[in-house]
């Protein structure tokens, strides 16, 4: 029998789990993620705390899809591509949950309700008004 020259990782037919191979590797890829995305949550220190309503969603999505994902694969024969859109779906949830539950809100997200007006402001104002006036009456002068 005749040996291919072409190397063993170019013949698809002589690896026969280049698909689940395959899968492994975007499922490693995503547990990564989901390891920096609770570590950059976890880092972001300043602000204040999320409110109490943000944390409980925040469990809600790091306790729920991912655990029923795992139980789906384990209870029922689902298709692989069903199966691996619901764990990418659950270590999206979850990471996102840990965001909100670890995370915390920038102190100075928005402008103050009533900032004092610059200096000039008021002189300005009357300048522009006396203006409008003048050109009302046709007497502005270039």
């Amino acid at each position: 029998m005749a040996r291919s020259r072409a190397p063993l990782w170019a013949d698809r037919d002589a690896i026969q789990s280049l698909g689940p191979m395959g899968v492994a590797l975007l499922d490693a890829a995503a547990g990564g993620f989901l390891v920096a995305a609770i570590a950059v949550a976890a880092r972001r220190r300043g602000g204040r705390a999320r409110s109490q309503r943000v944390r409980a969603l925040g469990w809600v999505m790091v306790a729920g899809p991912l655990p029923v994902a795992v139980m789906l694969h384990l209870l029922l024969p689902l298709p692989p591509s069903v199966d691996q859109a619901a764990f990418l779906a659950g270590v999206a949830a979850f990471a996102v949950g840990a965001a909100l539950v670890l995370g915390r809100e920038e102190d100075n997200w928005s402008e103050s309700e009533e900032e004092p007006s610059p200096p000039w402001w008021p002189a300005f104002e009357r300048d522009l008004h006396d203006y409008e006036r003048e050109r009302a009456k046709g007497t502005v002068t270039r």
